[in-house]
């Protein structure tokens, strides 16, 4: 049976296990003192997005305990994976309405219903602060609540730049919910076919992505917005933009028109002006969960998003990123599944290395 943990320690249908420590003890001073006085988890996985999940998975089937932080669900929010609907780049998966939300909750209900249940606790918590002693990881959640852990994996992804409409970001969410208005070229794409777009962005990334689309999918119209900002395309950008007849407009976007139930029928700029759209994309940048791999000073790029070596593992030894928060790699879920799969199988040869098992 999995061990859960949660806020006010309340849980339906599950034993409650609290494997956590007063966070004002100071623990032993070695690894090997620390493991004879409190519980030290093998495995601690921070975040169950697609990589999380995945993670938790393999783990698992190791035969491995694995500490697991769901996050907070405010904190959940946060992240790009709480708001993927419907995925239909992924063969299997576009059956599901919210696609990592359901995936999370078919693996860990299979993990409870499995042979290897009992070596999973659950934390539906966030970690607050983590730092390093020796080389065991001390984490603290949000109830002030104490763990330690071996590796950790660090799963917390990132969230895309959501663009001020009269000072809100409300009137975007229900069009993003139905993905007439989405972030992800690679992901979505495809949804331009056939359909007037509009690109919401002002950096030479956000033209180049409005200049993919015109060339994969030859949308009969695109139109870039960049909401009042000074676009930063360079002269050759420009001036390919001009040749893909994709048009400029600056001015400040007042509202996002549409029908009932997310449909995109266009957005009202400032001084009256309206431009027509079927589907949107947003492409205004990221904003990276990082704070516990600064926490410990992992390196991060010019982005934030933490930089690993070829094992996923950051600068700091045994502390492994996977997902969208590692840097020079996709932002999809399948190549969070992998870096998962990888990062757990060189966790787990260590693990044999140092025991003999």
């Amino acid at each position: 049976m999995i061990k859960y943990v949660k806020i006010l320690a309340l849980v339906i249908g599950f034993a409650i296990t609290l494997h956590s420590f007063a966070g004002s003890e100071s623990p032993p001073g070695s690894a090997k003192e620390l493991s004879q006085v409190y519980k030290v988890y093998p495995v601690a996985i921070i975040g169950a997005g697609a990589g999380g999940t995945m993670a938790v998975r393999r783990a698992i089937l190791n035969n491995r305990e694995v500490l697991l932080f769901t996050g907070a669900k405010k904190e959940m929010k946060r992240s790009r994976g709480h708001w993927v609907r419907k995925v239909d780049n992924i063969p299997g998966l576009d059956k599901y309405k919210r696609t990592l939300v359901e995936l999370r909750e078919e693996t860990l209900d299979g993990i409870a219903n499995g042979s290897f249940s009992h070596n999973l606790t659950v934390i539906e918590d966030s970690v607050t602060s983590i730092e390093k002693q020796d080389h065991v990881f001390r984490i603290c959640d949000k109830e002030g609540n104490v763990y330690f852990a071996r590796f950790v994996v660090l799963a917390t992804g990132m969230m895309d730049e959501q663009p001020l409409i009269q000072d809100s970001i409300d009137s975007i969410l229900s069009f993003a919910n139905k993905q007439t208005i989405a972030y992800c070229l690679l992901c979505d794409g495809h949804l331009s076919y056939q359909k007037k777009v509009v690109v919401i962005g002002y950096s030479e990334d956000a033209a180049h992505g409005a200049i993919l689309l015109s060339e994969r999918y030859n949308p009969p119209k695109i139109t870039m917005l960049t909401n009042g900002a000074k676009n930063n395309f360079s002269e050759k950008t420009l001036s390919l933009l001009k040749t893909k007849n994709i048009q400029i407009e600056e001015e400040p976007i007042e509202e996002v028109l549409g029908e009932q139930k997310g449909i995109l029928t266009g957005f009202q700029l400032a001084f009256g002006k309206k431009i027509d759209a079927e589907i949107g994309f947003v492409a205004l940048g990221i904003r990276p969960n990082n704070a516990l791999a600064l926490e410990l000073g992992a390196d991060v790029d010019e982005r934030g998003l933490v930089l690993v070596d070829q094992n996923g593992e950051s600068s700091v030894s045994n502390l492994f990123v996977i997902g969208d928060l590692r840097a020079n790699s996709l932002k999809q879920i399948y190549t969070a599944w992998q870096h998962a799969v990888d990062s757990i199988q060189i966790i787990d040869r260590r693990i044999r290395a140092n025991s003999g098992s």
